[in-house]
Formats: C-alpha cells, sequence, structure tokens
C-alpha cells in the first residue's frame, strides 16, 4: 500500500485522471451533475447537459447580446452536428461542455459541490472571473476557450453578420 501513494504523479498524469475520473462520474452519477431548470429543444447531438452548459456560458459572456433568440446550446449543437458527420473536434467541444456541469470538476478546481452551471448568474460570473485571473494555467486555458467558442459561434451567426454589416 505504501507503494501505491509513495510514487509521484505528474501534472498531465493527475489532470489526465482528473477529467477520466469526472467522466466516468458523469456516466454513472449523471444526476449530480444535472443543472435541471429550462426545457431543452430538439438537439441532433448535444445531450441536455451539454445544452444547459453552453446556456450557462451565454449568460455570463454573451450577456447584452444585440441577436434575439441566440440560443448558445442550439449554436453549438448545430456547429457540432449539423453536418452528415460531426466534425473532427466533437469531443473536445463536449468536455468543454462537460466542464460547467460536472461537480468533480467543480470540486477540483474550485473546492465546491455546486457545479458552475448550476450556480446563480452573479455567482458564475464570480466564478469564472476567478479562473480567468488565477494562478493556474489549467483554469485560465478553460477561461479563455470557453469565452472564445462562445464568441465564435455568435460570430457565424447570419444575423449577426448582417448587425455588422458583413452581407456575404
Amino acid at each position: 500500500m505504501e507503494t501505491l501513494f509513495s510514487e509521484e504523479i505528474s501534472r498531465s498524469g493527475f489532470l489526465k485522471f482528473l477529467f477520466k475520473s469526472a467522466a466516468l462520474s458523469a456516466v454513472l452519477i449523471p444526476a449530480a451533475s444535472s443543472c435541471g431548470g429550462e426545457a431543452v429543444p430538439n438537439l441532433k447531438g448535444l445531450s441536455a447537459n451539454q445544452y444547459r452548459a453552453f446556456r450557462s456560458l451565454q449568460d455570463v459572456f454573451l450577456s447584452g447580446n444585440p441577436i434575439e433568440n441566440f440560443d448558445l446550446g442550439v449554436a453549438a449543437d448545430q456547429y457540432i452536428y449539423g453536418h452528415p458527420y460531426p466534425i473532427e473536434t466533437e469531443s473536445t467541444l463536449q468536455i468543454l461542455a462537460f466542464l460547467p456541469t460536472s461537480t468533480l470538476v467543480s470540486l477540483a478546481l474550485d473546492f465546491s459541490f455546486t457545479p458552475l452551471a448550476s450556480l446563480s448568474k452573479e455567482n458564475r460570473e464570480k466564478r469564472l472571473l476567478s479562473w480567468k485571473n488565477s494562478s493556474l494555467s489549467l483554469k485560465r486555458g478553460a477561461y479563455n476557450i470557453m469565452r472564445q467558442l462562445s464568441f465564435f459561434l455568435i460570430s457565424k451567426e447570419k444575423s449577426y453578420q448582417q448587425l455588422l454589416g458583413y452581407e456575404g
């Protein structure tokens, strides 16, 4: 038993273990990572939790969005599954959708049993801002990727492009 705990674990090894454990917990305990609440529209491939994760990001990153009826969850679903075959980065985007809804990720990164997507909008903003300014590059990277993906998905909308004066 001593040899199991006496070995050093690399940072990347720990992160791989963390994400695998989080994925396993989402499969074994789906109710624990559920964000509940709003109705989920008809989706081509995203699960209800993944949809709610993107919606929770929309509330923070796209607050004040000038496009009426824009839905980041539906936009993500269309981007990933709106083709005859899912895009090559499907698994990466699913991991990004998993981060805000996972209790295990929340516990590991923020020492909280409440997933990001289950927090109020104000508390979600506070937590994401703490990620933005964190000393951990993992948190800063997750923040930046989720923010950039949110802006990318809204920039693909025709009405947003027209609002900016792009008619092509």
